[in-house]
């Protein structure tokens, strides 16, 4: 993405920001090394499925 584009429509009004808590990052899954607990939540946040659990 254009920085400058996004820095633009959130001066128009286009665009809103909005704070998230770190806890609450699903980008951190990807980026972070995780504990057994975070990954998991993590995972179910998303909606990742283990195909080869048993249902």
């Amino acid at each position: 993405m254009d920085c400058h584009f996004i820095r633009d429509k959130i001066q128009d009004g286009s665009v809103t920001t909005k704070y998230v808590p770190s806890v609450e990052q699903l980008a951190d899954v990807f980026t972070k090394p995780l504990g057994k607990e975070a990954f998991s939540t993590m995972k179910r946040k998303l909606g990742v499925l283990d195909i080869h659990s048993p249902t």
